[in-house]
């Protein structure tokens, strides 16, 4: 998903910026990666086949998603990835493929480009629970397109895993100001530093 990359991306310029490293990942934590892999997997074969297929490999999705959730509910993201799968697995369920707002096409500055995409329908009055299908615009130039809360949350939740992983830590780095000592004369600034000094000594000297 477009939306996904494009916040995993901020996300990592993020953790970058705030003292995170990619080498971070490799020392990441996570169990049942393996459950995440099935999950992706499945909807990817669901999307491939298309028909009865999609909805199944949604389903099955959800599964090994709830398994790893399980397993790493307390690392950061990880919530919101789950929640975001069942999300989408729960709406493909209920209407057999992802509804689609017109509205929020028009919006995306896409029109009805989908409609002819068999995992997608148009949301109509005999919608179930249309407010989970792709009812989110995403108005990029060239790269519009409609989303699901679900997609949002899996985009959010995939974000903050790999910025967690990173190690970002919400501060940018800042060396510490010198101190006056430390600092060297600068052509042109002696009579200020001479000055500086006099002070110095004068208020060293001074009666109190």
């Amino acid at each position: 998903m477009l939306l996904v990359l494009l916040v995993m991306v901020l996300a990592a310029a993020a953790a970058l910026a705030t003292g995170g490293r990619f080498g971070r990942l490799a020392a990441n934590s996570l169990t049942g990666v393996h459950w995440l892999a099935a999950a992706a997997i499945g909807q990817l074969l669901g999307s491939l086949f298309g028909g009865t297929a999609y909805p199944v490999g949604l389903i099955g999705s959800a599964v090994c998603i709830a398994v790893f959730l399980r397993l790493n509910l307390r690392h950061p993201g990880v919530g919101l990835l789950a929640l975001g799968f069942f999300s989408n697995a729960l709406i493909v369920a209920l209407n057999g493929a992802m509804p689609v707002s017109l509205a929020a096409l028009s919006r995306a500055g896409v029109g009805d480009a989908v409609l002819g995409d068999p995992r997608h329908e148009l949301s109509d009055a005999a919608t179930r629970l249309p407010w989970l299908g792709d009812v989110v615009p995403v108005a990029l130039p060239g790269l519009g397109q409609a989303v699901s809360p679900g997609d949002v949350l899996i985009a959010a939740g995939a974000g903050l895993l790999l910025y967690a992983g990173m190690g970002g830590s919400g501060r940018v780095p800042a060396e510490t100001a010198p101190v006056w000592d430390e600092l060297e004369p600068c052509a042109g600034t002696p009579a200020l530093l001479r000055l500086s000094s006099e002070a110095e000594a004068a208020a060293d000297h001074a009666p109190e």
